[in-house]
């Protein structure tokens, strides 16, 4: 067998895309954008409450779109310190943060997001501490989770 000439091409790829979220994300995303409020959807079925809103019920194996709105005190369910910031770490965070599953009065799922903190108020955190969430200036928000730019203890 011959050996093959082998050739390396250096430069970059830019796949330029949009996403299309749906109905239902796109309604959560959109009152996130507009009002700075979180909604969630509740399955008719089971009566459980979901955050991130999704279409379908997991349980009730029916489509979801009867919205309520969250309310009430966010707290953190369960969370891991990250020492290594990822590739697609959000300007303006940098480690050590939480990623967290955050829970909300009401709503039988958890939300996950990143908490910020020091260090040392990260690894006092327990389970059923108040969080707060961080939005950003409504003239920046973009209609993505990310509007939420983090959540800190209260």
């Amino acid at each position: 067998m011959a050996q093959q000439d082998i050739q390396i091409l250096e430069g970059e790829i830019s796949n330029d895309y949009k996403w299309n979220p749906g109905g239902t994300v796109g309604r959560f995303l959109t009152k996130l954008r507009d009002d700075g409020e979180l909604t969630a959807v509740r399955c008719n079925r089971t009566s459980k409450v979901y955050l991130p809103p999704q279409s379908w019920s997991p349980y009730g194996n029916i489509k979801m779109d009867r919205f309520v709105p969250v309310s009430g005190q966010a707290k953190l369910f369960a969370g891991t310190i990250v020492y290594q910031a990822p590739w697609n770490l959000p300007e303006g965070v940098s480690p050590p943060y939480m990623l967290a599953a955050i829970s909300y009065p009401g709503v039988d799922s958890q939300f996950l997001h990143l908490v910020v903190a020091s260090e040392a108020e990260l690894k006092a955190l327990q389970p059923g501490a108040h969080l707060k969430p961080q939005l950003k200036d409504p003239a920046q928000r973009e209609g993505t989770i990310r509007d939420i730019e983090y959540y800190r203890p209260e």
